[in-house]
């Protein structure tokens, strides 16, 4: 039995049975068959081979935290004890001679010895100001010492970084020379470690909040200051701490005293003791999981991905030769680790290379997010029925001649806008050619491109920036995505099937008519949006066969297979997007459209990789951004 005479058929018996129901009683109404559609399936076969684009080293901003040790055992300390506790040994003997840093040779160095502070500060080049890529603050600890703070900081006050390199080097320079001699670096009382880490923290959290401010404000803008040098870009920070120290982060040593250089004891009253009595020592030392805590806190910050690439903390412990406070330095080797770092030990007056410090290079890698393969050529309209789409427009011929549009031109009118736009956007009323430049897109270029001369599109899934403003969709005003709404599927495919695609809007994940295909599944599959699967006879939907080809740390590759796609004509075109993440680009994707139609007299038709350069000769394939 044909087709045609089964539908009858069934339709016949259908109603039969309606009206017998009725007339019984039984039913007050039954679902009238007839309005079950009929549509074909075609063993059409289209391949697509591709390869995600190659992982590629993350653009960063390198932002460096100095931290260094200014405690008074620079200039004057006490032999240690065995213990590795980093108190005296008994008697305390405590003298210059065990000094780890009194010329500031080790912390700093000088232009002259290749690699450390101030030589390394001096051979930089200095940043671009338009686009500067390196930033440095300084932190000086200790305690407090009376009205003396116990943190210092370059930039002041903890402000944050600066990209002036020549600047820095300057301060940095008067810095290593700032104690009392005029020789030496200014250095005193306790060691806080605590306050350091503080203070690094609050200059690191401060820059990523910085940078997301920057990164929200119009592309192009002119920048509002230095700490925002490219408006509307999101760049990602690596942050890079060297904490140098030369112990444990004792804050307080009571019991001991210097009097004309001659150690003396003294009790809780201030008072000498006896000759020959050895009087008690009292030491305020910090909690070292507190401290790995702090140092755990700022690695925490690599959390916001789109500004933070890394954070690395590298620690150096410096000593005098023979006198090593073995607590202080697995202090700071554990705080390396907990901070994704190396530790280093230095003698008293070694060179600290400096170009050591450095991030490691954080390659992305693109992962494919999605991938639809549909006939561009026709559309399945309202009335569950597959209809031409000649002009590819969204808008079906016929509809089109009624309305009094055009069906080979998708502009109609040369007004810039797609039918099926105007078309929604009167919610089907009389046609007219309104002109959009004058209104709602004023200032939104147009290509020269016949014909219709279209605004221009900053995203290629097929709206272009005109076309999103009138559809209310505000992701125009900024950097505008082909997936406004991030549920995976283009804006166009979504629009073009009457499904929401707004920034704000819900993802398409529903199930509306109760048949077991979401929305998502439905563009997807090319079945028709209202109305439900089991209603559509002798028609199948796409299938799709994805596989991966080969995979390694460049990129993916993949070879995908699809049959059955609903087609009209001949000569049909036949539309691939494909979507990729990254970690850097976060909501954001990179996307890629291709266009082909069948061979003359053929059901298969190939799509080779973006990279093949006879798909580049003919222009196969667009990309975004």
């Amino acid at each position: 039995m044909a087709g045609g005479d089964k539908k009858n058929l069934i339709v016949a018996l259908g109603l039969a049975l309606a009206a017998l129901l009725s007339g019984c009683g039984k039913m007050d109404r039954l679902q009238d068959l007839a309005q079950y559609k009929e549509q074909s399936s075609v063993q059409n076969h289209v391949q697509v081979d591709f390869c995600t684009d190659p992982a590629y080293d993350q653009k960063q901003y390198l932002k460096t935290i100095i931290i260094l040790d200014h405690s008074g055992s620079n200039q004057n300390n006490y032999k240690m004890a065995s213990d590795g506790s980093g108190a005296p040994a008994l008697p305390p003997v405590i003298d210059t001679i065990y000094a780890t840093d009194p010329t500031g040779v080790t912390r700093y160095g000088d232009v002259t010895r290749s690699g450390t502070l101030l030589n390394y500060l001096n051979g930089l080049p200095a940043n671009n100001p338009l686009e500067p890529t390196r930033f440095f603050a300084l932190v000086d600890f200790n305690s407090s010492v009376g009205t003396k703070p116990a943190v210092k900081t370059i930039p002041p006050n903890s402000s944050g970084f600066t990209s002036d390199i020549v600047q820095f080097f300057s301060d940095v320079q008067a810095d290593s020379v700032a104690g009392t001699t005029g020789n030496a670096p200014d250095d005193g009382a306790g060691t806080d470690y605590l306050g350091a880490l503080d203070s690094a923290y609050s200059i690191m959290n401060a820059d990523i909040k910085a940078a997301s401010d920057c990164a929200a404000l119009p592309l192009g803008s002119p920048s509002p200051g230095a700490w925002c040098p490219a408006p509307g870009k999101q760049i990602a920070s690596s942050y890079v701490i060297i904490f140098m120290s030369d112990g444990s982060p004792i804050t307080d040593v009571s019991g001991i005293a210097i009097k004309d250089g001659k150690v003396i004891y003294v009790d809780g009253s201030g008072n000498p003791l006896p000759p020959g009595v050895v009087g008690t020592i009292t030491m305020t030392k910090e909690s070292g999981t507190d401290i790995l805590g702090h140092v755990g806190a700022m690695v925490a910050l690599e959390a916001n991905k789109k500004f933070v690439s890394s954070v690395n903390l590298f620690s150096i412990y410096y000593y005098h030769a023979g006198n090593v406070d073995a607590g202080g330095q697995k202090l700071l080797r554990d705080m390396a680790k907990v901070g994704n770092g190396i530790a280093y030990d230095a003698l008293s007056n070694s060179n600290i290379d400096y170009n050591q410090f450095q991030p490691p290079k954080k390659r992305i890698k693109y992962k494919l997010a999605n991938v639809f393969v549909t006939n561009a050529s026709v559309v399945w309209w309202t009335d569950g029925k597959l209809h031409a789409d000649t002009d590819m427009d969204g808008l079906p011929d016929d509809v089109e001649k009624a309305w009094g549009s055009d069906p080979l031109n998708a502009y109609s009118g040369g007004n810039g806008v797609t039918d099926l736009v105007k078309y929604r956007a009167v919610a089907g009323g009389a046609y007219s050619a309104i002109n959009y430049a004058a209104g709602i897109c004023s200032g939104i270029a147009r290509t020269v491109a016949p014909p219709g001369n279209p605004y221009v599109s900053s995203e290629p899934s097929g709206l272009n920036d005109c076309e999103k403003k009138i559809l209310g969709d505000p992701s125009v005003a900024s950097n505008s995505n082909p997936d406004s709404n991030a549920d995976l599927i283009p804006n166009w495919l979504e629009f073009k099937n009457g499904i929401p695609f707004q920034f704000g809007t819900a993802p398409a994940v529903n199930v509306p008519n109760q048949d077991g295909y979401s929305l998502h599944n439905k563009v997807k599959l090319s079945l028709p949006i209202n109305m439900p699967t089991g209603e559509l006879l002798n028609y199948r939907p796409a299938v799709y066969d994805l596989n991966l080809v080969s995979t390694d740390a460049i990129q993916d590759c993949y070879k995908l297979s699809v049959s059955y796609l609903p087609t009209l004509a001949a000569d049909d075109t036949i539309r691939v997007d494909v979507i990729e993440r990254s970690e850097l680009l976060g909501d954001n994707d990179l996307y890629r459209v291709a266009k082909k139609m069948f061979p003359a007299g053929s059901l298969n038709l190939y799509f080779n990789d973006w990279n093949n350069a006879a798909e580049k000769l003919a222009g196969t394939w667009n990309l975004w951004p």
